[in-house]
């Protein structure tokens, strides 16, 4: 009787095992889970930051040597082309830019308008602490204002010279050495050196 009974069961275990196997069906695959997508949103986000830093630390690298190339920078302006510095050394592409950005447009920019007095030469002018603190970069003064300067050895009370306060250091070399390489001038004349420095 144990026989048939289980015999007579088997079928029906059979039949339920085969409902129930056939009830359960494998699980779809689920999506990403919020924290999954909180964790790739933030991958995401700081590549694209670590982007836009190289970016601007590129940027800012090519204003530094546009900076660089200035001179006479006061100290307010060193300061901040310090500051600059050490922020693409600490790797703050941004701050970096933005900072030069500023500095080179201001430099740039500096400009002063000189009224000539009487007594005065492009020399003492160039001298002057308020223009450039050195006189032989005077062909920096004559260059600038050559539609106003017939001859670099002969200027007028009331004449006013526009000033560039932040030449560029080869603008200053080229003057200083035009300055010191000159020769002899004459009066009322332009002297084939001056017309040569101006061509430059």
């Amino acid at each position: 009787m144990k026989k048939i009974a289980v015999k007579s069961l088997l079928p029906l275990l059979l039949s339920v095992g085969l409902m129930a196997g056939c009830a359960t069906q494998p699980e779809e695959p689920q999506g990403p889970t919020q924290e999954e997508l909180e964790a790739q949103r933030a991958r995401e986000a700081a590549e694209a930051a670590a982007r836009e830093n190289e970016a601007c630390l590129q940027e800012a690298r090519r204003l530094a040597e546009q900076v660089n190339a200035y001179t006479n920078l006061n100290a307010d302006q060193s300061a901040r082309l310090d500051a600059a510095r050490a922020a693409m050394r600490n790797n703050e592409g941004c701050r970096a830019r933005d900072l030069l950005s500023a500095l080179a447009s201001e430099l740039e920019a500096a400009r002063m308008t000189y009224t000539v007095v009487r007594g005065d030469n492009l020399w003492n002018i160039s001298g002057k602490s308020e223009v450039y603190g050195n006189p032989y970069q005077w062909p920096l003064i004559y260059k600038e204002n050559r539609d106003k300067i017939q001859d670099a050895d002969l200027i007028f009370p009331g004449q006013e010279f526009e000033i560039n306060k932040n030449p560029s250091a080869s603008d200053v070399d080229a003057a200083v050495q035009h300055a010191r390489t000159r020769g002899a001038w004459t009066l009322g004349e332009t002297e084939d050196s001056d017309r040569d420095y101006l061509s430059r």
